[in-house]
């Protein structure tokens, strides 16, 4: 069989395009195309899947159709079954188990006729519900007359972390964390603190790329430490993490960190709006005395008012560098790109 170059399709969470692009220009030539959306051409399907800052990929076929009924000629079918195929040659061990189609008017009758068309031609039944090969119409993007094909090329999306076993409330984002990691510029020499680690997902998403030099997480939490060390354990990546049970502000540290970064409560599922002015100061204050020099600090949070006026205050030990905005349902955290004084 001949080789088949894909189309792609690569949605991101807003605030991840530029990281997700340098990644993905690995694969193949690849574009922004809007805040949320990516485009890449590539023929390794497989290598697609590793992708950490892409919430889902999805193989496209375009045409120059007028109505979506269209999409059901022959010939179109014939390509559809042959990007389907390569999918299942290049994952043979990929298995779905029906499809689900996403489109605007999908009860309507030839929408139906569709669904069941691709349904056929990937060998599975249709299921509206829970069908994880998922297939989506719409119009092409670009404004042109025709309508395009999306099919998602992973049974789950790519932002989904098979490590996390464990479901701890407020845990970042996976393709949100890779990012952050890239804007703080983690190099394997450095020294990494996670000053209010969670369930660790900066921390073992930092393992994927490469393992620092030293890593360290810590939390008020057991609960959040035990699912840390879980989540690390299944990820069976190369790299020693110390998970400490504690309050960072007071707990027993080895300074020299050249890495720091913290995502703080904001209020929703922990923690309180009314101290957290107080919690920044104090994590701010901490990050300082175990910081080497010229260390970077990063602060995700939605606490935007706060966080300027800690940094506005008088004898600050950090110096405002960038501020990076993130947009995942609904909510609007900041990275805040520090460097020490």
């Amino acid at each position: 069989m001949s080789q088949i170059t894909h189309e792609l399709v690569l949605e991101v969470l807003e605030g991840c395009a530029p990281s997700a692009l340098a990644e993905a220009r690995r694969l193949g030539p690849a574009a922004v195309r809007t805040p949320t959306e990516l485009t890449l051409r590539t023929a390794d399907l497989d290598a697609v899947r590793d992708l950490r800052r892409v919430v889902a990929a999805s193989t496209t076929l375009t045409a120059a159709a007028r109505r979506p009924r269209e999409l059901l000629e022959t010939s179109l079918q014939q390509r559809i079954a042959a990007l389907l195929e390569d999918m299942a040659r290049q994952r043979p061990r990929q298995v779905f188990h029906g499809l689900r189609l996403e489109a605007a008017g999908a009860d309507s009758t030839d929408m139906r006729r569709l669904a069941e068309a691709l349904a056929d031609a990937a060998g599975l039944p249709v299921d509206d519900a829970d069908g994880d090969l998922v297939a989506r119409v719409r119009r092409t993007p670009s404004g042109e007359a025709g309508w395009q094909v999306l099919l998602r090329t992973t049974p789950r999306p790519l932002a989904t972390r098979a490590w996390r076993t464990v479901n701890y409330p407020g845990a970042v984002n996976g393709t949100i964390a890779a990012t952050v990691l890239d804007l703080l510029g983690v190099r394997a020499e450095d020294s990494l603190l996670d000053m209010t680690c969670g369930s660790g997902t900066f921390l073992v998403e930092q393992l994927h790329v490469a393992a620092p030099a030293r890593a360290v997480g810590v939390d008020l939490d057991p609960a959040a430490i035990a699912a840390a060390t879980a989540h690390q354990r299944a990820a069976r990546r190369r790299g020693r993490i110390e998970w400490i049970t504690g309050d960072v502000r007071d707990a027993p540290i080895e300074g020299g960190f050249t890495r720091i970064l913290t995502n703080p409560p904001w209020g929703t599922l922990h923690g309180e709006h009314e101290s957290n002015e107080q919690l920044l100061a104090d994590l701010l204050d901490r990050a300082a005395a175990l910081a080497a020099p010229g260390a970077r600090l990063g602060v995700l949070t939605h606490e935007i008012r706060r966080m300027h006026a800690v940094l506005e205050r008088p004898g600050t030990a950090w110096a405002l560098r960038d501020e990076h905005r993130f947009f995942q349902k609904g909510h609007h955290p900041r990275l805040f790109l520090l460097t020490s004084r």
